[in-house]
């Protein structure tokens, strides 16, 4: 599996890809689609995202390459 920047967020912070799985309220499948950049996540999910990694929504669009 690939280092993309929101997984190596998610894994500079110790968060294990259960607990943020759990946190988040998504499918195992839909996170590491996520991880791997393959799904672009709505809105509210990229505001779990931010709470859940402790950072800022912009700082995950910048993560998942979102441009808007």
């Amino acid at each position: 599996m690939k280092i993309t920047p929101i997984r190596l967020r998610r894994l500079n912070l110790g968060i294990e890809a259960k607990d943020a799985i759990d946190s988040l309220r998504i499918t195992q499948s839909t996170f590491y689609k996520l991880e791997q950049g393959w799904t672009s996540p709505s809105p509210q999910l990229i505001k779990r995202i931010a709470d859940t990694y402790k950072c800022t929504t912009d700082e995950i669009f910048k993560d998942l390459n979102i441009i808007g």
